[in-house]
């Protein structure tokens, strides 16, 4: 039988992925529960709220929900009149969104739902460590946005050379 691989398994994306994900999916199951949205739902719908008018394209940008998944959720929004769709004044091609009233109402209800279930799965941090975690996340993704272009770069390279997988 084989030893085990000694391997790095404590990587950062791995425990941002795992992190992200237990939480995202506490935090799904309480909106469901109580506001009958998800918390992918929720987050779309906080993002209208806090830039009325904002294109689809840039919602897909912020939110870092696939381009199919956001306008499918955005869809099921509409349907549910929780958003509204209107065309650009400015440029015709661009689809702005907004909040309706029952949006609106619906997203102030879910804000202390989400304070409150941030602070049950932070509670194990001191208000340093939460802000210094903050600071340091808004970071990594500030930086991974400023390095996409070389890390697009770097991907063609290695299809240049021809980089075969096993």
């Amino acid at each position: 039988m084989p030893r085990a691989l000694r391997l790095k398994s404590d990587y950062i994306n791995i425990l941002l992925d795992m992190a992200a994900e237990r939480t995202r999916e506490r935090g799904s199951r309480v909106y469901e529960e109580k506001l009958g949205v998800s918390l992918r739902d929720i987050r779309l719908l906080r993002m209208i709220g806090s830039a009325p008018g904002i294109t689809m394209g840039q919602l897909v940008q912020q939110s870092a929900i696939e381009k199919t998944l956001a306008s499918k959720l955005v869809g099921a929004l509409v349907k549910r009149d929780l958003v509204q769709r209107e065309i650009s004044a400015e440029d015709a091609r661009q689809v702005c969104l907004f909040l309706t009233e029952a949006g609106v109402d619906l997203v102030r209800r879910a804000e202390p739902l989400g304070i409150e279930l941030e602070s049950g799965f932070l509670h194990c941090l001191t208000p340093a460590e939460i802000d210094a975690l903050r600071a340091t996340l808004v970071k990594l993704i500030e930086a991974e946005a400023a390095s996409r272009e070389s890390f697009e770069r770097y991907l063609q390279k290695l299809r240049e050379r021809g980089t075969t997988t096993p």
